[in-house]
């Protein structure tokens, strides 16, 4: 590596932290603390600076309680309609920063069961973002799965036979906001074909979120028009969506990396590399990005031109 050569291309799009952040930083800052109930963000970086606030994590409202917080918070993942009941019976106060384009997944949940649909959530089952989403839902009639083979029918409808269970007539899919589509579509495609024989009527909604869209074409754009050599995917080690990122730039034939802060770069990562890519979750905030970015800038590489990311002034989100 020549002094002054590589080029480093970086790509980030933030909207799931900052929506949280915002709204639980204010309100720590306005009145009492505040308790967020479960994890508060896939972020160590945040998570320590609310605490810092007075914002402190907590696994249940009567946990809350018990610690003598008055206000909880449900997270960017979003609950399910429990929480609201059980902050109203504990008598406390409840702060919804529940993301957006989770809220879309969720009411979309509620409407299809009252159409009769059997629910698909493609996604992680233990992921709180799913569990929310069933939670809204509130039928025995859903199910979480990433591969057929974890659906409750294994074979398509009209087959019959010893052990042959079949999918009723009405199936709908959605999808956890932070998957990949490259995945998803071959998911659904295997699933339709299981539902619509006899009658049967598919629903399939890719609510993959747009943010998640952009930042995995940004890392295909990585890959095939930059030629990046190293691709350093940025954000907290239970970050489902920062996993994602890294597990597509490797899939894609660039070696990848997860990493949460500058100190986890190896420097044997960065033998024989020219060019590094960088792209990061939706819950790293821009200052981190901005630390891996000098740091790497240090070690002899190109700073990116016109900053980390950016700003277009006319752009509006799609929620």
């Amino acid at each position: 590596m020549s002094e002054g050569s590589p080029f480093m291309q970086v790509v980030l799009t933030v909207v799931f932290a900052a929506a949280m952040f915002i709204l639980v930083f204010a309100a720590a800052n306005t009145e009492a603390p505040i308790a967020p109930i479960g994890d508060i963000i896939h972020n160590p970086q945040v998570v320590e600076r609310l605490r810092s606030q007075g914002v402190i994590g907590q696994q249940s409202v009567d946990d809350a309680v018990d610690q003598g917080f008055r206000r909880v918070a449900i997270t960017a993942h979003g609950m399910g309609p429990h929480l609201s009941q059980q902050a109203s019976a504990a008598g406390v106060e409840l702060i919804d920063t529940t993301c957006p384009l989770v809220i879309k997944v969720q009411r979309l949940a509620e409407k299809l069961v009252r159409q009769g649909y059997y629910i698909v959530v493609y996604g992680d089952s233990y992921h709180p973002e799913v569990k929310s989403v069933l939670g809204w839902a509130n039928t025995s009639k859903a199910v979480a799965a990433k591969k057929i083979e974890d659906l409750p029918w294994n074979a398509p409808r009209g087959q019959e036979g010893p052990g042959k269970v079949t999918p009723p007539r009405k199936v709908a899919l959605l999808s956890q906001t932070t998957k990949n589509i490259d995945e998803l579509a071959p998911f659904a495609a295997k699933l339709q074909a299981m539902v619509i024989p006899n009658g049967g009527e598919f629903r399939f909604a890719n609510t993959i979120c747009e943010p998640t869209t952009e930042r995995q074409n940004a890392l295909k754009r990585l890959v095939h028009h930059d030629k990046v050599d190293l691709i350093l995917a940025i954000g907290g080690r239970k970050s489902s969506n920062t996993a994602r990122l890294a597990e597509v730039g490797n899939q894609m034939g660039v070696t990848s990396y997860q990493i949460e802060r500058p100190e986890d770069i190896l420097p044997e990562w960065l033998e024989g590399v020219d060019t590094v890519g960088i792209t990061a979750g939706a819950s790293t905030p821009d200052d981190v990005i901005e630390q891996v970015v000098h740091a790497l800038v240090e070690r002899g590489y190109q700073a990116p031109e016109g900053g980390i990311h950016p700003v277009d002034p006319d752009y509006v989100p799609a929620y």
